[in-house]
């Protein structure tokens, strides 16, 4: 489909949006690109965000560790102001920092094929 970083970007601004043509129009503009992923590329990539239920990964509680601060800083006392903080603290996530999540992902999988998938005390 796209890359990581359009992936993100098409999940944050339909996030921020709630509208296709305007996420499309965005996505357009940001990546230089003529065609825009579709409707229904964009509802496939939504409804499987949907459909992990509660399964959460090493890479959810990354990013949850890293909002919740910011995202509770102003005791949000409502419903609303809480999805309005998400939002926000979304669209300022760096891109260097999730840049640094990946890289040293790399290393600790390189770690795992070094020891063949044996148990390690590796420092990283």
């Amino acid at each position: 489909m796209n890359t990581v970083e359009q992936r993100g970007f098409l999940f944050r601004k339909y996030w921020q949006t709630g509208s296709f043509k305007a996420c499309q129009t965005a996505f357009r503009k940001e990546f230089g690109e003529r065609r825009a992923p579709s409707k229904c590329s964009i509802q496939k990539l939504f409804k499987k965000l949907e459909t992990r239920g509660t399964d959460l990964t090493p890479a959810d509680f990354f990013l949850w560790c890293l909002l919740k601060g910011k995202v509770y800083k102003n005791t949000p006392g409502t419903i609303e102001q809480l999805k309005d903080a998400i939002r926000h603290e979304i669209l300022v996530v760096n891109f260097v920092s999730l840049g640094n999540v990946f890289q040293n992902l790399e290393k600790r999988i390189q770690v795992c094929l070094d020891v063949k998938g044996d148990q390690f005390q590796h420092r990283l």
